[in-house]
């Protein structure tokens, strides 16, 4: 679900697109809801685009081209006039971001720009070519310079400077490079008014370069306008501290998520001392329109360590591991514990600090429980967060064991193939045919000494193949006075079936000696192809 927060009489806000990509947040489609009355939508992007508009039931296609200038992308603006509330479906041929307008008003409006990289953070921008002024924030300690078309500023260690947009004699989505990170925000003004500009928008983090972080920094221009922050909770639980504000300390836990705070003028630093991170909501004056992030998007943790291989941190989400169903879905509902997640890993990559370096998804697996027929009574085996467990604890696993050997009676590889070859006058299949195998992977799962190897299969062949495996039992003399006689079985080593009633179970007969098992597992390629005589 799309959600848009409306204030007063409106303002701008970036549209996330249905179809996000993980790696710049760029996307090729988008559903907006808009108000009744006057909306306009800004389109930009990299190179040419074909955006096509459906109101309603009407679809309108628009074409947006480059100027030819150098760094200079395509940017496309359409004004949507409508009477009552409803949605647009906008698509587009190229990677692109949207942002809505609701209020064309020279004093209406603030948004952050995400960088090329797709997080807030970064030294590479395509800035919307929107009348206003553009505030660059350097949160870092050393000066930045930040450069476009014919044109640039210096932006000194943890301040903001302001331009106003777009710069002169450029024609489209002028293309921003800086030499350090930095932060972009666009907001409505006339020249020198931005610091009384309206408006909502989603205040990034210094230290994820994200939505939500542990590490604010405001900075107040001199305003008639009350300027105020929303702090919202990012995971748990968390203490604060917010220098320059009407409450500089607080705790968020349990039912108590969200905050609002007044900022007075000059610069002031939110700092999450304990526990997860904070997402803020920058607020000024009496008009706005922000896009809302859903609870569980964009939980931001710094790890702050360079490593390869694994990394071990802790989520902002509370562990569900043993926990029953009903608490499971209990912790959904209430969004403690997600049903599924995806993590992004940011970190430097070129010359930016703050790409996205890798993706993964996530997603609960239910317990899967087996229960079969066997001589033990009530037998379970259960598969769990990539364990293997029973219900008898008095059988000893033995998991990723390395064999001593490779040697042991029996068989060391089997396996059974379907090769019958369909044909229009057989009902079973029939025919010659060309049958190619190999084996591409073998491992080693366990391996232990053992007196009695116990497996078994699925019906409804099960006991048929149990059966099966006990080749050359007919041989043994014991067996043959003494059937089903397991402990009087002397002259036989090897698979027997389990005597007791209606198990598929075979069981592997040492004659009282230890034998060394080992457990692998192969995979093969089958390639079977027609032979045509």
């Amino acid at each position: 679900m799309n959600l848009f927060v409306e204030r007063g009489a409106g303002g701008t806000t970036l549209v996330s697109p249905n179809d996000e990509s993980p790696v710049d947040a760029t996307g090729r489609s988008w559903s907006v809801p808009l108000p009744t009355g006057t909306s306009r939508l800004h389109m930009i992007s990299p190179g040419p685009n074909q955006i096509s508009i459906t109101n309603e039931s009407t679809t309108a296609t628009y074409y947006a081209l480059p100027s030819g200038q150098n760094r200079v992308g395509a940017a496309f603006s359409h004004t949507i006039e409508r009477t009552t509330p409803g949605v647009v479906h906008i698509t587009a041929s190229d990677a692109s971001r949207l942002l809505l307008q609701t209020s064309t008003a020279s004093d209406q409006g603030m948004t952050a720009i995400p960088s090329t990289d797709g997080h807030y953070l970064g030294n590479g921008f395509i800035a919307p070519s929107l009348e206003g002024e553009m505030v660059f924030t350097n949160p870092g300690i050393n000066s930045v310079t930040v450069t476009w078309r014919g044109g640039g500023v210096s932006v000194a260690p943890n301040q903001s400077l302001t331009f106003d947009w777009p710069p002169a004699g450029i024609t489209g989505a002028p293309m921003i490079e800086a030499e350090g990170d930095v932060f972009m925000t666009w907001r409505a003004a006339t020249t020198g008014q931005g610091a009384n500009t309206s408006g909502l928008m989603i205040h990034p983090a210094d230290d994820t370069g994200a939505s939500s972080g542990q590490d604010h920094t405001f900075h107040i221009e001199d305003s008639t306008l009350v300027q105020s922050v929303h702090l919202m909770r990012a995971g748990q639980t968390l203490e604060w501290n917010l220098s320059g504000a009407t409450q500089n300390n607080g705790t968020m836990y349990g039912d108590d998520g969200h905050k609002s705070v007044n900022l007075t003028e000059g610069t002031s630093n939110l700092i999450v001392t304990t526990g997860h991170t904070l997402r803020t909501t920058r607020i000024s004056g009496t008009s706005g329109l922000v896009q809302l992030l859903h609870d569980g998007e964009q939980r931001c943790l710094t790890i702050g360590v360079e490593a390869s291989g694994w990394i071990a941190m802790t989520l902002p989400w509370t562990s569900m591991s043993g926990r029953g169903e009903v608490d499971l879905k209990n912790a959904w509902r209430a969004g403690t514990h997600p049903s599924s997640l995806q993590i992004t890993l940011i970190g430097a990559q070129g010359e930016s600090t703050h790409a996205t370096i890798g993706t993964v998804w996530g997603f609960h697996l239910s317990r899967l429980s087996y229960g079969f027929s066997s001589s033990i009574m009530g037998m379970e085996v259960a598969y769990s967060g990539g364990a293997v467990m029973t219900n008898h604890p008095e059988f000893e696993a033995f998991v990723v064991v390395p064999p001593s050997d490779r040697g042991g009676p029996g068989p060391r590889f089997a396996a059974t193939i379907p090769s019958l070859h369909p044909t229009a006058s057989s009902t079973t299949g029939a025919g010659a045919m060309h049958l190619d195998i190999e084996l591409v992977d073998r491992s080693s799962l366990a391996s232990t000494i053992a007196y009695e190897i116990r497996r078994g299969w699925s019906e409804p062949y099960g006991t048929a193949i149990a059966t099966a495996s006990a080749d050359g039992l007919e041989a043994s003399e014991d067996w043959t006075i003494y059937p089903g006689r397991i402990d009087l079985l002397t002259d036989y080593v090897g698979w027997v079936p389990d005597p007791s009633y209606g198990t598929s179970e075979a069981v592997w007969h040492t004659n009282g000696q230890p034998i060394q098992f080992t457990l692998q597992m192969s995979s093969l390629d089958v390639h079977m192809t027609e032979a045509i005589s």
